[in-house]
């Protein structure tokens, strides 16, 4: 036994000895500073520089960084790798000449003498991207379009004239990247109204305030108001789904609770129909799906058999009860949209605020209809079965 004992104790001692012995830093050090990279070609991007260098041929070497004045003026550094022989500079405010250091850093942290490199950045997005925008009227309000071709990440501050100050205030931000959207200010009444919109980038850049191209720069809202939903009437016919199935029921699409729900039961062929009567004769300038949101959750969203195509239909008379497509006029074709278009399961913050804003589509042809079909071709995840939360219209109501 005291064999053992020694035996234990012997290893526990070595252990400890080499855990005081130990020091945390770099596994070697030198003071010998690290070549220069070599052959730099400085290639103007938009708001920025975008550097190819080759690498010194040193064994030890960590890394490259980039060292700058930034639009603030304050001193930047920019690091990559000693497995990359490209270095961005982004976030310029101007396309003024700029100077930029590069180093090379061993991993004793010697720095290498600087190579000194200049070069003038192309347009900023925020510039580029407000060349794009337009602000045009739109049914209640105005409509806020904009390319961004290199998907880069900003802000748009969607503005218009407080009523009550008189002074112009942001009223919606939108945060996005894609290359090519829209978003909407609505609310007002038919009346000249001024609306403008800034753009802003990560390196708070900003671009100027940005106005319609009118000449006084204002910009009169269409007419149109919010269908009354306890006018509707519920129509069955003969193709028509039965959206009462499980927890769900045929008024819950128009009672204004987003916790109530449509459901199948999930085993008619597709398209699955919904048929409503409005109430009157309308022109309809725009109408909203909001999808499946459980109580105190999101985790349906653009899945859980929540539509994602569909074609709707109108009629200013009733058609035959067989319920025949082609005895309908073709409204438009549908698609729910995810901004990210990331993959199923995977939600970014800004599709998380379109699918609380919901999916709205706009009709571009004033056709007087009174009857209304949804019709659903396919879902998020594929689902058999087919729930959303409500439907809401916008138009004239011609009598």
């Amino acid at each position: 036994m005291k064999h053992l004992i020694k035996l234990m104790i012997v290893p526990i001692v070595l252990v400890l000895f080499a855990c005081e012995e130990y020091q945390h830093g770099p596994l070697a050090t030198d003071s010998s500073i690290p070549s220069v990279v070599e052959n730099v070609v400085v290639t103007p991007i938009s708001g920025g520089l975008s550097i190819d260098y080759d690498l010194p041929n040193d064994s030890d070497l960590l890394y490259v960084k980039a060292i700058y004045t930034n639009s603030k003026g304050e001193e930047a550094e920019v690091k990559t790798s000693a497995f990359n022989n490209n270095i961005e500079i982004l976030g310029f405010a101007d396309t003024s000449e700029r100077t930029v250091k590069l180093y090379s850093v061993d991993r004793s942290k010697n720095n290498s003498e600087p190579v000194t490199i200049t070069g003038s950045p192309l347009t900023p997005p925020v510039f580029v991207i407000q060349e794009t925008m337009a602000i045009t009227a739109d049914f209640g309000g105005a409509r806020f379009t904009w390319e961004n071709e290199l998907n880069t990440p900003i802000t748009i501050e969607l503005m218009t004239v407080n009523s009550t100050t008189g002074r112009l205030e942001t009223m919606e931000t939108v945060y996005t990247e894609q290359s090519a959207a829209k978003s909407s200010l609505r609310g007002y009444e038919s009346v000249p109204r001024l609306f403008a919109a800034v753009i802003r980038d990560r390196y708070d850049n900003f671009s100027d305030t940005i106005y319609a191209p009118t000449p006084d720069q204002l910009v009169t809202p269409l007419f149109e108001e919010r269908l009354d939903k306890t006018k509707f009437n519920k129509i069955v016919l003969e193709n028509d789904d039965n959206w009462d199935a499980w927890e769900g029921d045929y008024w819950n699409c128009f009672d204004d609770d987003t916790e109530s729900i449509v459901h199948t039961q999930g085993d008619q062929p597709r398209p699955s129909i919904m048929t409503v009567d409005l109430g009157a004769v309308v022109t309809l300038s725009r109408f909203n799906v909001l999808q499946r949101s459980p109580i105190n959750s999101r985790g349906f969203a653009f899945t859980h058999g929540n539509p994602k195509t569909y074609t709707v239909y109108g009629s200013k008379e009733l058609p035959g009860q067989d319920g025949n497509l082609d005895d309908w006029i073709l409204l438009a074709e549908c698609e729910s949209f995810k901004p990210s278009g990331s993959p199923l399961g995977t939600n970014t913050d800004e599709d998380m605020d379109h699918f609380d804003a919901g999916d709205e589509f706009t009709f571009d042809d004033a056709i007087e209809i009174r009857y209304f079909r949804f019709a659903v071709n396919s879902t998020w995840d594929g689902a058999g079965f087919i729930n959303f939360s409500e439907m809401t219209f916008w138009g004239n109501i011609v009598e």
